[in-house]
């Protein structure tokens, strides 16, 4: 894996932060210093947020060490699947407690202390130790973890939402808003994300009358391309979900009691709201104890993930999940990732490096899918509106095909859009009725070697008429992307 900043185009930055050889070679012989130091040396770690990168980092440090660990948890579950949430809603999956993958009594077994419930109120970095209201917790390696919030588009009086107002942040939110699912009517969904659209879909499942609103023009346009999220909300519509674009929503204080949201020309009648409109990386404590946040948001890390205060990184201090800022594969520069699959590995470079095997977290293609009803959707790389604000040229080419040979029965359409960058592949957009991940995984690999739209022409693939057609429906977008290219040139010319 390519080290932070050294990709192709990147700008030289380490979580998007320029560093001195001087900064480099002081960090570089602090951690060969810390790491030849014993274990009892660094024998307490507190790890804060028990989300997917807090958890799996004290799993995996407990593999490889008997350090002391605590989990500082201000949630009340842990160890649980956010993303399976909507499922359950949409009763594929029988009950949130489900989703969660491992109980405390796991925790427990392994000497892995878990506080829920307790909240950190502040770091003291020169101490080394972290105050929540219950008490002190010292450490000799810190982890912070602490997530995203959902990001509330509402002026406020209140410090709370109204009731009948949910987000589903935790699955705590989870099991309120199915409670008040059991005798809702009509739903209101306000976020046109992969959440908002999974959510609507397993809302119609529920006989459920959905409506989702978005401010955007499009639905997930921060990851689709407009004609691709045409096909996203088609879909919708067709399960019954009606689709409101480019409009904003005003939450009255007394929803409550109202049941009606106000948009600009109509009045929507509610008996309950969901806000699925993003979040925004939790780094207020990060803030408040000195901890440097970069442009995109989030706590800036190393190729470490050690996080930086003042001039130089620390060795003791590690910071991963969705709260931290990682380096974009394809321009090299910082932003955030929402992705389990990030979280999940951010964990085991975070782990390997409390324990003194040394590893390094390299730039991200983000590869995603989700799925709503029987469509699959997902894309890696860029998309033409990111390549657009960053200045960069691309040619695309578009595919529709199926997922099976014509004659075998339960045959799905599948889209594919592809984007390629000085003749590499850069990005791609599918969605269809299956094949989508595999696809997505392929092409994200694809990304990452740099691979030429003459690597992809040549490409052979499989066949058997229950899995795919003769020829692939990703060849007609190569080649579609390759007779536009020629075009291009040919009136450069």
């Amino acid at each position: 894996m390519k080290s932070m900043g050294s990709n192709s185009g990147a700008k030289g930055t380490e979580g998007g932060s320029s560093r001195t050889e001087g900064e480099i070679q002081e960090n570089i012989s602090e951690n060969a210093s810390s790491n030849s130091r014993t274990e009892k040396e660094f024998a307490k770690v507190v790890i804060i947020g028990g989300g997917a990168c807090g958890m799996a980092t004290a799993t995996k440090i407990r593999r490889q060490s008997d350090f002391d660990i605590t989990v500082l948890s201000w949630d009340s579950h842990t160890a649980y699947s956010h993303c399976g949430i909507p499922f359950v809603l949409g009763k594929e999956i029988e009950s949130l407690k489900k989703l969660i993958v491992k109980p405390l009594a796991f925790f427990r077994e392994n000497k892995i202390n878990v506080k829920l419930n307790e909240k950190v109120t502040s770091i003291d970095l020169n101490g080394q130790v972290v105050i929540t209201g219950e008490g002190t917790y010292p450490f000799d390696r810190l982890v912070i973890a602490t997530g995203s919030l959902p990001f509330i588009p509402r002026e406020s009086r209140a410090n709370i939402l109204p009731y009948g107002i949910f987000t589903l942040r935790s699955l705590a939110d989870g099991m309120l808003f199915e409670k008040a699912l059991e005798t809702a009517r009509t739903v209101c969904i306000i976020g046109g994300g992969t959440i908002g659209i999974e959510c609507a879909s397993a809302l119609t499942k529920r006989g459920i009358r959905t409506t989702l609103i978005t401010r955007g023009n499009d639905l997930l346009t921060r990851q689709f391309d407009s004609d691709m999220s045409a096909i996203v909300r088609e879909h919708l519509e067709s399960l019954g979900v009606e689709v409101i674009t480019g409009e904003s929503v005003i939450l009255p204080e007394n929803f409550w009691k109202q049941k009606t949201l106000i948009l600009r020309d109509r009045q929507l009648p509610a008996d309950l709201v969901l806000l699925a409109t993003g979040v925004k990386p939790e780094t207020w404590l990060s803030r408040e104890t000195g901890i440097t946040i970069g442009k995109a948001g989030g706590i800036i890390v190393n190729e470490m993930l050690q996080v930086k205060a003042g001039e130089k990184f620390l060795s003791h201090v590690y910071a991963g999940g969705e709260c931290a800022e990682v380096i974009d594969l394809i321009t090299g520069e910082s932003r955030l990732s929402q992705l389990g699959t990030t979280a999940r590995s951010m964990a085991d470079v975070i782990g390997n490096n409390i324990t003194g095997k040394h590893s390094t977290f390299g730039p991200l293609a983000d590869p995603w899918v989700a799925v709503a009803g029987d469509l699959q959707f997902g894309g890696v790389g860029l998309t033409s509106g990111q390549a657009e604000k960053q200045g960069i040229k691309t040619v695309t080419g578009f595919s529709r095909g199926r997922t099976r040979a014509s004659y075998y029965p339960g045959r799905k359409d599948l889209y594919i859009k592809l984007l390629f960058k000085n003749n590499c592949l850069a990005g791609a957009q599918l969605a269809g009725g299956e094949g989508i991940k595999e696809r997505i995984d392929a092409l994200s690999l694809a990304i990452r070697k740099e691979a030429t739209i003459k690597d992809l022409l040549n490409l052979e693939t499989c066949y058997a008429p229950p899995v795919s057609t003769l020829v692939d429906p990703l060849t007609p977008a190569v080649k579609a992307a390759a007779r536009n290219m020629r075009k291009i040139k040919g009136k450069g010319n």
